[in-house]
C-alpha cells in the first residue's frame, strides 16, 4: 500500500515539474528587426548589432533597449549611419500603342520599332525589345454608309403601254424598292382568231431604294516591349547599434527577506498553479484515503472471521467434555 501512495506522489510531481517551463515562456517577440551581424568586443566591453535597411525606413524603429549579458550590464552608447551604394537591375515591361488602317500585320510591324530605349521614373535605364507574340489588334471603331440598290423586271405581252399594270414596288433581298423608270417595247403578233396583226407591249421596269452598311474605320494594336533596367545609386543604409558594457553590481539580500527566497518570476508561476496542485494533492490524498479504508476494513473482516471460528470451536469442545462426562 505505501508503494502505490508513493507512485502516486511521484507522478503528480513529475507533472508539476514538466508544467512548470511552459508557464514561464514568454512567446512573444516586440523586436519585429533583426540585425544582419553582431560584433562582440569583449575586451572593451562592447556590443555592435548591425542593421541593413532600405532608405525610406525610419530609424527611430532600431531597438535600443538595455540588457544583460554574462554579469554586464549593456546601454546603448551611440547609433553609427553608413551610406551603403551600390548597382540594381530591374525587369521592366512597357506595353506600347498604334493605330492603323488594317490588321495586316505586316502593315503592323511596319509601325512598331524592333527595340526603344527607356528610361523609367525610379531612374532604371536600358533598352527593351519588342515581343511579337504579345501583338494584339482590334477594330478602334465603326462607321456607317448608304447605298444605292436598284433591280429590273421584265413585263412582257401587255396589250398596251399603261403603268397602271405595273407593280409599283417590289421586294429585293429583305427591302421593298420603288419603281423608278420603265421603258416599252412594241412586238406584233398575229391573232389567229381574226387574222388580224395586233401590238403587244414589254415593260422594263427599274425599281430603286438604299441600304445602310457599316464598315471599321481603323485598328488599334497594342504590343509588349520587354527589357532589362539598371540603376546605380542608394541601396541600403547600414546602421550599426553600439552598447557599452559595465559590470553588474553584487545585489545584497534584503534583511526581511531570506536569501532563499524564489525570484518574483517564480512565485508568480508559483501562484499561477497553486490551485491545480492543491486538486492534484486533493486527488492524491482521497486516494489514499479510500485505499486505507479497504485495507482497514479487509482487515476487520479477518479479525472477525478468525474471531468466529475461535468461538466454534470453543463451543464443540465444551459439549464433548460433557459429553465424556
Amino acid at each position: 500500500m505505501k508503494r502505490a501512495f508513493t507512485s502516486l506522489v511521484a507522478s503528480a510531481l513529475l507533472i508539476s515539474i514538466l508544467a512548470l517551463p511552459a508557464a514561464a515562456v514568454d512567446l512573444s517577440d516586440p523586436d519585429t528587426l533583426l540585425p544582419v551581424d553582431i560584433v562582440l568586443n569583449q575586451e572593451a566591453l562592447e556590443i555592435r548589432k548591425v542593421y541593413d535597411l532600405p532608405p525610406t525606413t525610419d530609424p527611430s524603429t532600431l531597438p535600443r533597449d538595455p540588457f544583460d549579458r554574462e554579469g554586464y550590464h549593456y546601454e546603448c552608447s551611440d547609433i553609427l549611419r553608413e551610406v551603403v551604394i551600390g548597382a540594381e537591375t530591374q525587369k521592366i515591361t512597357q506595353t506600347e500603342t498604334v493605330e492603323s488602317r488594317s490588321k495586316d500585320l505586316e502593315t503592323i510591324l511596319g509601325l512598331l520599332p524592333q527595340e526603344k530605349a527607356v528610361t523609367t521614373e525610379d531612374g532604371f535605364e536600358g533598352t527593351l525589345y519588342l515581343n511579337v507574340d504579345s501583338i494584339h489588334t482590334e477594330p478602334s471603331g465603326y462607321g456607317s454608309s448608304t447605298k444605292p440598290v436598284t433591280a429590273k423586271r421584265s413585263y412582257p405581252n401587255l396589250s398596251s403601254a399603261d403603268t397602271n399594270h405595273l407593280p409599283k414596288t417590289i421586294t429585293e433581298g429583305g427591302r421593298t424598292l420603288q419603281l423608278q423608270d420603265v421603258q416599252w417595247q412594241t412586238d406584233n403578233t398575229y391573232n389567229a382568231d381574226d387574222y388580224e396583226i395586233g401590238d403587244r407591249f414589254t415593260a422594263i421596269c427599274t425599281y430603286g431604294g438604299s441600304k445602310t452598311v457599316s464598315y471599321v474605320k481603323g485598328y488599334t494594336t497594342t504590343a509588349d516591349y520587354t527589357g532589362e533596367g539598371h540603376r546605380t545609386g542608394v541601396t541600403v543604409i547600414r546602421y550599426t547599434v553600439i552598447y557599452t558594457g559595465s559590470p553588474l553590481a553584487p545585489t545584497e539580500p534584503d534583511v526581511d527577506t531570506p536569501a532563499e527566497a524564489e525570484p518574483t518570476t517564480s512565485v508568480n508561476w508559483m501562484l499561477a498553479i497553486l490551485p491545480a496542485l492543491l486538486a492534484l494533492a486533493a486527488g492524491v490524498g482521497g486516494t489514499y484515503y479510500v485505499m486505507k479504508r479497504k485495507e482497514h476494513m479487509s482487515y476487520e473482516e479477518t479479525v472477525d472471521d478468525g474471531r468466529a471460528g475461535a468461538d466454534s470451536h470453543n463451543v464443540d469442545g465444551h459439549d464433548g467434555h460433557g459429553a465424556g462426562v
